[in-house]
């Protein structure tokens, strides 16, 4: 079991704002928990990655503060999955969440988002809902062993748009999430 605020993940994702104004992000893990590696199948990237999230799609709230732009994320769930043919494809979203679900987390609080120029960020705890083992080279895994209580991410990204934007969608934006186990009681709200 990782120590208190010590990291078990890396995670590298995209949002997705919909048609309709709801986002999802997905994305895929570079380290995860214990799991032992390479987490890849060829070439680090989301085509050769094992280990993949998704969240539900939610609708964020946006306000400015001067030259920051912040949005409020509600209150969701995201489930990470273990594919052992890896398939990730960033320009199909649903691409990330093929193969075993292997862990729900719920984010505990709004999450607050801040732009300001080309950079976002953000920090949200999640706790952990569910984990379910998995084999992987060889030997069984469960990330309830690695993040028992869940996490607290700090995430970085871009707020330059990506190209192509899927079908269905407004805006592709690319992310960089580090997590850290999370401490004490946590219950889900």
């Amino acid at each position: 079991m990782h120590p208190v605020a010590g990291v078990v993940w890396y995670a590298l994702g995209r949002f997705y704002e919909a048609l309709d104004g709801k986002v999802q992000d997905v994305g895929y893990f570079a380290h995860l928990g214990d799991v032992e590696g390479p987490l890849f199948n060829g070439p680090p990237g989301e085509a050769h990655a094992f280990f993949t999230f998704r969240a539900e799609p939610f609708t964020p709230q946006r306000l400015s503060n001067g030259d920051l732009t912040v949005s409020l994320d509600p209150v969701g769930r995201f489930t990470l999955y273990f594919n052992p043919e890896p398939c990730g494809d960033f320009s199909a979203p649903e691409s990330f969440a093929v193969g075993q679900p292997i862990a729900t987390l719920q984010r505990l609080s709004t999450v607050v988002g801040t732009a300001v120029g080309p950079l976002s960020s953000n920090l949200f705890s999640a706790v952990l809902c569910s984990s379910e083992d998995f084999h992987f080279r060889g030997r069984t895994w469960n990330l309830g062993r690695s993040l028992p209580r869940g996490i607290t991410q700090l995430g970085t990204g871009s707020t330059a748009p990506l190209q192509p934007v899927p079908a269905g969608y407004r805006s592709v934006t690319a992310f960089v999430g580090s997590a850290m186990a999370l401490g004490g009681e946590v219950r889900a709200p």
